[in-house]
């Protein structure tokens, strides 16, 4: 990460998405994150902030006057679905999952794109497929799998999670060490992933 108390540029490189330049400028991937750098650039990134594009030059606000997290990617409520989570692999036998900042900045930033669309999909037209958007947040991976879910609390997540066959496999998978989580306007994202 590299804080600054000033304003400075950043010129995106193929594979940026905005909650990945917010984690690596602010530590934080969330909506709040990414929004303050959208704000600051809609008149090079344009109505969609999915759009960017290699080569914009981006003016990065000052962590002086960057956001405090939010409830999008909030540290409580993805500890929280750990938490539930890690109860749930226990009972199994699986060992415990631990929470991983780039897997936190690709879940954050696909919910946040769910939430803006007012959809729920594991991938948007034109969108990189779960694997390579895991690799574009920097995180080498073996094994990758996702979870979605629109609910209103963590404990509505999990469960509605351990509820769906596919999905309880997912979360219960013994082979899978690593999770992102990313909250949104009642969307839901777990990202799995074991390390290559």
């Amino acid at each position: 990460m590299t804080f600054t108390t000033s304003d400075q540029q950043y010129t995106v490189q193929p594979g940026d998405f905005l909650s990945a330049i917010a984690q690596r400028f602010y530590g934080d991937g969330s909506e709040a994150g990414w929004r303050k750098i959208y704000d600051a650039n809609r008149d090079v990134i344009g109505p969609d902030p999915a759009k960017i594009e290699p080569g914009m030059v981006l003016t990065i606000p000052g962590v002086d006057s960057a956001p405090q997290p939010s409830n999008g990617g909030g540290g409580d409520i993805a500890q929280r679905v750990l938490e539930l989570s890690n109860a749930e692999r226990s009972r199994v036998g699986a060992p415990p999952l631990s929470l991983h900042p780039q897997l936190m900045a690709a879940a954050q930033q696909h919910t946040d794109l769910m939430a803006q669309r007012n959809e729920m999909t594991h991938q948007f037209p034109g969108q990189p497929e779960l694997g390579d958007r895991i690799s574009q947040a920097g995180y080498r991976w073996s094994r990758v799998a996702e979870n979605l879910t629109r609910r209103s609390s963590p404990e509505e997540a999990v469960s509605s999670w351990m509820d769906s066959p596919p999905h309880r496999e997912n979360l219960l998978n013994p082979e899978l060490q690593h999770l992102g989580v990313g909250f949104a306007n009642g969307f839901w994202t777990q990202k799995f992933a074991r390390p290559a």
